[in-house]
């Protein structure tokens, strides 16, 4: 999904730092609430970093759709009800998890488009038809699909500069920082790395 090899590791390794953090503060967490949100925050993350990597970027895909729709149930349910650390953190946390299973459901009509006009460039013309198989290369993914996509990518944008300044914030304001801005900055990379996600997809 990620064209850039440069990119896809740094990604890859911004998506492990934060899901080891996720498992680690889920594990140290009180509450069967924070601790099931960790859980899912932590599969979130290995969800990203498998959708990097072309060899693995559709690996378990419908199951991928499944547990991150029961996801953003789950924390909009929970938010409604109270429960979390407030209504936009959960709202956005919800959000996430709506928009990591609508990139698993839609990355093969998305990706299709990719495919063909890689296609294109070994010797066919974009925008002819294919003959017997009766495809058109058109090399975008389908409108619908750049739409949502480039709305989600300016969301997690705004969202991922707001938690890393409210990590900044609240650093300034304590002697020693510590998992509180730890868990702020995660919250921050995970968003940006959804806006990035949601970018690749157009």
């Amino acid at each position: 999904m990620i064209a850039e090899p440069g990119l896809r590791w740094i990604l890859t390794l911004l998506f492990a730092a934060a899901g080891m953090f996720c498992l680690y503060r889920c594990a140290r967490r009180p509450g069967l609430s924070g601790r099931v949100a960790d859980a899912l925050h932590t599969a979130m993350c290995v969800g990203m970093v498998t959708m990097a990597w072309p060899a693995t970027m559709s690996f378990a895909r419908m199951p991928q759709v499944v547990l991150f729709a029961a996801a953003a149930g789950w924390f909009a349910v929970s938010t409604a009800l109270g429960f979390g650390h407030g209504r936009l953190p959960g709202a956005h946390h919800a959000l996430m998890m709506a928009g990591m299973a609508w990139m698993a459901f839609v990355m093969p009509s998305a990706m299709a488009g990719m495919t063909m006009s890689a296609t294109a460039m070994g010797g066919e013309h974009a925008g002819m038809d294919m003959g017997d198989a009766g495809m058109t290369m058109t090399g975008h993914a389908p409108a619908r699909v750049v739409v949502v996509a480039v709305v989600l990518a300016v969301v997690f944008l705004a969202a991922g500069i707001a938690w890393l300044a409210r990590a900044i914030d609240h650093a300034r304001t304590v002697a020693r920082p510590g998992r509180r801005e730890a868990g702020l900055v995660m919250e921050g990379v995970m968003s940006l790395g959804m806006a990035v996600m949601a970018v690749a997809m157009i």
